[in-house]
């Protein structure tokens, strides 16, 4: 029998804390509330949450800065997903969220039946990656090295800082090199569902790629119209 997973929201609305908290409980997760990121990065410190629920209006440190820190750190918390919630039904906010390294986001209010479909569907997700961490798996290009169970990625033994969802990113486009992945099926599968409004999210993920890939960053291909490709060093 699998052990309950936890899951931390962090929100200063009192009385949407109290019935997520309710909720999620009822569906056997054991939660961690805070009212600040403050707040949180301390649990951290002592916990380690399967899924983050983050507020970005917080009192405080927002939740894009929280977010933005999380996955920074070194931490076994950087790798845990995160789902946002927002006020801000504009564009720029949800984009902003996805970029900075957050899985998914709802728009307040939200209908508690599909929160919870999307709360089980990104720990579904984040299982099956954990699931794989028991199998070595190594893909190299050049000097390129992935190690997808470590989360690492090295190019001539040197270590690339790379958050998440970069290396997953780059993890796809090096295991299927020289196939053509469209802006569309790379969000689907990094972020588990498709988005509205993709192109900005995964161009600037490409941008910062490149930047850490440096000496190898020739090797990312941008195809016009279509997506990104992966092309072996010659």
């Amino acid at each position: 029998m699998r052990a309950k997973q936890t899951i931390l929201v962090i929100d200063d609305e009192l009385s949407l804390l109290k019935s997520v908290k309710e909720r999620l409980e009822l569906e056997n997760f054991n939660v961690l509330t805070c009212t600040t990121a403050e707040q949180a990065i301390a649990t951290l410190a002592k916990f380690t949450p399967d899924l983050m629920v983050v507020d970005l209006r917080l009192p405080g440190m927002s939740g894009l800065d929280f977010c933005r820190q999380v996955r920074s750190s070194e931490g076994p918390s950087r790798l845990a997903p995160i789902l946002f919630l927002t006020t801000d039904r504009t564009e720029v906010s949800k984009v902003l969220g996805l970029e900075l390294g957050g899985d998914d986001y709802m728009t307040k209010p939200f209908s508690p039946a599909e929160f919870l479909a999307r709360i089980k569907a990104l720990i579904r997700r984040s299982l099956f990656s954990s699931e794989r961490d028991g199998v070595e798996e190594v893909i190299t290009s050049g000097e390129l090295e992935i190690n997808y169970p470590r989360h690492e990625a090295r190019i001539a033994d040197k270590l690339l800082d790379l958050p998440p969802k970069e290396f997953e990113i780059l993890y796809l486009l090096v295991k299927k090199s020289g196939r053509v992945m469209t802006r569309q099926f790379l969000m689907e599968r990094v972020w588990g569902r498709p988005y509205e409004h993709t192109s900005r999210v995964i161009d600037t993920h490409m941008k910062n790629l490149r930047k850490n890939l440096k000496k190898m960053q020739d090797c990312l291909v941008t195809v016009e119209g279509l997506g990104y490709k992966w092309e072996e060093p010659s």
